[in-house]
Order: C-alpha cells, then sequence, then structure tokens
C-alpha cells in the first residue's frame, strides 16, 4: 500500500471517528430536545384551551338567549339578573334594560352594530361582550355576559401558544435537515483536509524517496548521478546527506579501485616486462665483453669500436629500462608515521626555489601546521613529480601556484601551472597517468603511474583537470588512513 493512501486512511479515521462521535453526540441532544419540547408544546395543548374558551362562549350564547327568551315571556329585569347586560333595539331607539355595572358608553355604539337575531361577540375596551339577541316581533332584545380581560388575555395566550406549535411542527423537519447537512459538510470537509495534509504529508517524505530510489537504482545500472538537494523532514534531510555523502565515498572508492586495477595491470605487466628484459641482457652483456676483449688482443678493436659502443650503450639502456619496469612492479607500502603535512609542503617548495624563480610564483598553504598519519618519504616523492611536471610543462615566466589545505578529515595538495602547449585536453591529461605515456623527451612517463599508486596506497585520489589555459594537478588523502586502504 502506498504511504500517501496510509496517510490518508489514519489521517480520515483519526478526524472522522471525532467527528462522528460529536455527530452523534448532538444528533441525541437536538433529538431530546426536540422531544423534550414537543412533550412541553402538547401539555401546553393550545388548542384545546381555544377548544374550552370557545365551547364556553357557546354555552354562555346559549344561556343568554335562554335568558332573553324568559324575559319575553314574563319580563322580570332588576339588578340582580343573571345576565350582565340587556337592551332592547327598536329601530333607532337603544334602551338598556340591564346595564354593566362597569357600563360606559361605548356600549352604545357598539350594540347599535345589532340588526338581526343570533349570537353576539362584541369586543369593546379590552372586554368581551358575549352573549344572543332575539327578534320579538321587529324589535332586536339583546343580553349576555360581559367578560373582563383576563378572558381575552388568556384566549390571545392559547392562539398564540397555538401559533407557536404549529411553527415548531414545521420546523422540526428543518431541523433535522439541518442536522444531517451539518454532519454530511463536516464529513466531506474532514475528507479534503485529510486528501489535502496526506497529499503534502507524503509528498515530504515520497518524493525525496523516489528520488533516492531512482538514484540507487542507477547507481545500480553502473551510472554515476549527481546527488540531490537535501528537501523535506529532518529525518529526510539527515538521510539525504548521508546518501549524498554514501554517493561520493561510492564514487572516490569507484575511482580509487579503477586506478588500483589500472596500476595493477600495468605493475604485473611491468614485472612481467623486466623479467624478460634482464634474461637476455645479461649474457648479451657477458658475451659483448669476450668480443670486445678477443679483438683487442688481435688487435682488430678499432674498426668495430663504433658498433661495440652502440650495442654497448643499447643494452646499458635496456638495463635501465628493466629497472625502472622493476620499480614499478616493486613499490613498497607506505610506512606510516606522524608528521606535518604543511611542513613538509614547505621542505619540498624550498628544493626547487631556484627553479621556481623564472615564473610567476605563488604559494597558497595552510597558515597552521595540519598533522596526518602517512609515508612522508612517499609524499614527498608524488609532491616533487607534481612540481617538476608543472616547471617542465608551463610556458616560459608563466604562472606556477602551489596549494596545500586541509580540515578534520582530509588534506589537499594542488600544483597548477600555465599551459605550454594551448592544445592540451582532458583526454590528454586522462592519458598522462599511464605508465609509459609522456611527452618529455627521453621521459619513461612512469612518474604519475607511480605517484597515482602512492596515492591510492594512502586511500586519496589523483587527480588532473584543466582550468582555462592553465592545468591543476591535485591530490587529496585522508589525515588518518583506515585499515582497509591497506597501510601498516
Amino acid at each position: 500500500m502506498l504511504l500517501r493512501t496510509r496517510i490518508f486512511r489514519h489521517l480520515v479515521l483519526i478526524s472522522l471517528i471525532p467527528a462522528l462521535i460529536l455527530s452523534l453526540i448532538s444528533y441525541y441532544l437536538l433529538a431530546r430536545s426536540v422531544e423534550q419540547a414537543g412533550s412541553w408544546m402538547a401539555g401546553l395543548s393550545p388548542e384545546r384551551t381555544i377548544n374550552a374558551l370557545r365551547l364556553t362562549e357557546e354555552r354562555l350564547q346559549g344561556a343568554a338567549r335562554a335568558a332573553v327568551t324568559a324575559y319575553l315571556r314574563g319580563p322580570v329585569v332588576s339588578r340582580d339578573s343573571v345576565l350582565d347586560w340587556l337592551v332592547v333595539m327598536d329601530g333607532a331607539t337603544l334602551t338598556h334594560l340591564v346595564r354593566p355595572r362597569d357600563g360606559t358608553d361605548a356600549l352604545d355604539s357598539a350594540l347599535s352594530v345589532i340588526r338581526s337575531p343570533g349570537p353576539i361577540r362584541l369586543l369593546i375596551e379590552g372586554k368581551a361582550l358575549v352573549g344572543s339577541a332575539v327578534d320579538d316581533r321587529g324589535r332586536i332584545v339583546a343580553g349576555g355576559y360581559l367578560l373582563g380581560r383576563e378572558y381575552l388575555d388568556g384566549f390571545a395566550s392559547a392562539t398564540s401558544g397555538l401559533s407557536e406549535s404549529r411553527n415548531y411542527t414545521n420546523l422540526r423537519p428543518a431541523l433535522v435537515l439541518f442536522t444531517v447537512t451539518a454532519g454530511a459538510v463536516v464529513l466531506i470537509a474532514v475528507l479534503v483536509l485529510a486528501s489535502i495534509l496526506s497529499r503534502r504529508l507524503s509528498a515530504s517524505i515520497t518524493v525525496p524517496l523516489e528520488r533516492l530510489t531512482a538514484l540507487t537504482a542507477s547507481i545500480g545500472r553502473g551510472e554515476q548521478p549527481h546527488g540531490i538537494s537535501p528537501e523535506g523532514t529532518d529525518e529526510i534531510v539527515r538521510l539525504t546527506d548521508m546518501f549524498n555523502k554514501m554517493m561520493t565515498d561510492l564514487d572516490s572508492s569507484r575511482k580509487r579501485l579503477a586506478a588500483s586495477e589500472r596500476v595493477a595491470a600495468w605493475q604485473e605487466f611491468a614485472r612481467r616486462m623486466a623479467h624478460e628484459l634482464k634474461n637476455p641482457l645479461t649474457p648479451i652483456a657477458l658475451s659483448l665483453y669476450r668480443i670486445r676483449k678477443k679483438l683487442e688482443d688481435h688487435g682488430q678493436y678499432e674498426p668495430f669500436a663504433d658498433s661495440l659502443e652502440a650495442i654497448a650503450a643499447e643494452i646499458s639502456h635496456l638495463e635501465r629500462l628493466a629497472a625502472d619496469y622493476a620499480s614499478l612492479a616493486r613499490l613498497p607500502e607506505p610506512k606510516i608515521a606522524g608528521f606535518d603535512f604543511i611542513g613538509l609542503v614547505k621542505e619540498v617548495i624550498r628544493l626547487h626555489a631556484a627553479q621556481l624563480e623564472g615564473f610567476q610564483y605563488r604559494d597558497q598553504l595552510a597558515p597552521h601546521d595540519i598533522m596526518i598519519q602517512g609515508d612522508p618519504d612517499r609524499l614527498r616523492e608524488v609532491m616533487v613529480n607534481l612540481i617538476k611536471n608543472a616547471i617542465e610543462f608551463s610556458r616560459p615566466g608563466g604562472r606556477i601556484t602551489i596549494a596545500a589545505e586541509g580540515d578534520d578529515a582530509t588534506v589537499s595538495f594542488a600544483v597548477s601551472n600555465d599551459n605550454r602547449d594551448e592544445g592540451v585536453t582532458e583526454a590528454d591529461l586522462r592519458a598522462a597517468k599511464l605508465p609509459y605515456v609522456s611527452t618529455r623527451k627521453g621521459g619513461m612517463g612512469l612518474g604519475l603511474a607511480i605517484a597515482e599508486k602512492i596515492i591510492i596506497d594512502h586511500g586519496g585520489t589523483l587527480t588532473l583537470r584543466l582550468m582555462g589555459t592553465m592545468t591543476e594537478a591535485r591530490f587529496e588523502i585522508p589525515r588518518q588512513p583506515s585499515r582497509k586502504e591497506g597501510l601498516s
């Protein structure tokens, strides 16, 4: 499973479970609140209250009609009448038979609107006139009861409660829909945020890892990729730094191994060549000596002197060649000791001070001593060879720079010079470290090959490179050689 998918799943679970729990709790509390509110609204029973009030009015109207009818049968009117009010309306004339105790002038105008028999319900100054009207041979006789403000307030309250109950009933589905919608929105937001966070978190991890994987595969194919820039979390940055260091070490090891294999092959060739040369040289030299002796004894040496001397010179040349081959084949292992690397460089420079005076010479040496473990005699040989090459191949009066520096792990020595031949190429420099390749008159081409072998034995690398019109020869070795380099 991809890391991005796993992060997304974990983020969804971590954020969704609390969201679902909160949603369930919210829904439960809302349901209970709705249920309790419904029970409370049901307990108020506004509809029953209104129905009861209306039934009361109807009964009062019926009682008023009975009282008015009884009055018409035998009119007996007194202050103690069961009716709160009783009037006779004959055309435009309004006669009060029973007037309310807290009567008002507005009563006349209110009753004047009654022109037909039937139930009566009138509102006047915050009170209700409830009763009934009866037709008595063209006259309207009406009577009834006067209900106070409390009755109207109760009726208004019940009506308002009924309206709220109906509103609540209509609102309940909306509340449920809102709860479901809010839960869906929260769920979608959680999924979107989890997706964004998972992409960002996984990208900070997987992208550098994918780069490392691709680089590892390319290294496995024998390629030499460049390092990658450290990005991402601190752990990924440390891993990337370690990987880059590993690639650098691997590249250095690969170069040293290739150089070691190359030198080993030439050493084997030199050993065999020295053996093949030495075997015939001894009897040839002995035979030449005998021929010369006999010719001298018989006084016949002079006519053959030039030929014999030429043969002797070639034998000497072949003996020197065999000795050079033998020296390359028998390079000894370095003898490790502690010494001041900068001091050794200064000593070598002093040996060549007279030769360097004819050039634009300058040095760039570390201002302090640098103690290392190595073979000072063998390293001196390398430094001398590099300086002599710079003097030999630099144009007259050209620039020559000698630099030496170091850090906690390594030291380096470099010699750069203006090229005498402007046609020097990188291929020429790569070939310069091969044995028996030399552009110097009379040179054997073993100097750089031997120098590279010495540097490899110290666990370092020797490089030649072009810098514009200049050539630089540089070696770098560890300050403390490791056992794996084969040093003792």
